[in-house]
C-alpha cells in the first residue's frame, strides 16, 4: 500500500514522525500515550491493520487537466490531522538546528491544545494538503527539514517525508483557496495530489526555496 505512507513500517520504537527522534521534551505520558495512539492510527493505516468498518477507501482519478489524484474516504479526520499537526508542533518545540525556521507563534498552544484536548478544529482552519510524489523519483526515501514559507501575509510549513510533501497554511492564502478541494476534510476524506516523476524534482527544489 502507497497512499499514506508517511513513514515506511511506522511504529512505536522507529520514532519517524519528526524525521529525528529528540528524547526528553515530552514526557513520558504526553509522547507515548497521548501522540503515540495518533502514531499508531497511521501505522495500521499502512499496514491495512484495521477493523472492517474502519478500513479507508481509495481511488486514482484523472482530472480533465490531466493531474492525477488519490482520493481516500473513511479515513479518520481527527487522528490524521492531529498525527500530521504533530509533526510540526514537535519541530516547533524542538531545540534542533534544524527545525529552526519553524517558529509557530501563537499557533504552538492552539496545536499542543488540539492534540492534549483530542480535538481538531474546522478543516480550514490549520489548512493541510498532501502532494504524493509518483514512484520511482528521487524522493521516495527522502526525509527533508520543515521549510516555512510566506504567502503575502500568511505564513505556511511544509515537510517532505518518504514521498511526501505535507503542506499547513496556518491562515488562507492563494495558494491554499487553490488547494482547497484537496484539503484534510473534515468528513474523513482527503484528495492527494500525485506529482508526475518527471516534476518532483524542481516542484520540491522550488516549494521548498531551493531553487
Amino acid at each position: 500500500m502507497d497512499v499514506i505512507a508517511l513513514s515506511n513500517g511506522i511504529n512505536r520504537e522507529s520514532r519517524p514522525s519528526s524525521g529525528s527522534y529528540e528524547g526528553g521534551i515530552l514526557c513520558n505520558i504526553c509522547d507515548n500515550e497521548t501522540i503515540g495512539k495518533f502514531e499508531t492510527y497511521i501505522s495500521n493505516v499502512i499496514k491495512e491493520n484495521l477493523a472492517e468498518k474502519e478500513k479507508i477507501i481509495c481511488k486514482r482519478v484523472t482530472n480533465v487537466h490531466g493531474l492525477k489524484f488519490i482520493e481516500i474516504s473513511n479515513l479518520n479526520y481527527t487522528k490524521t490531522k492531529l498525527f500530521l499537526l504533530s509533526l510540526l508542533w514537535r519541530a516547533g518545540i524542538s531545540t534542533r538546528e534544524e527545525y529552526k525556521e519553524v517558529d509557530l507563534g501563537m499557533y504552538s498552544e492552539i496545536i499542543r491544545k488540539q492534540i492534549f484536548e483530542n480535538k481538531t478544529s474546522e478543516d480550514n482552519n490549520i489548512q493541510i494538503t498532501i502532494y504524493k510524489f509518483e514512484d520511482g523519483s528521487n524522493y521516495s526515501s527522502f526525509i527533508g527539514q520543515p521549510r516555512r514559507h510566506k504567502f503575502g501575509h500568511s505564513t505556511a510549513y511544509s515537510i517532505v517525508i518518504i514521498g511526501y510533501l505535507i503542506v499547513y497554511h496556518l491562515r488562507e492564502n492563494d495558494i491554499s483557496k487553490k488547494a482547497f478541494n484537496n484539503r484534510l476534510k473534515e468528513n474523513d476524506s482527503v484528495a492527494i495530489i500525485e506529482v508526475p516523476k518527471n516534476k518532483v524534482e524542481k516542484f520540491v527544489m522550488t516549494y521548498t526555496g531551493m531553487i
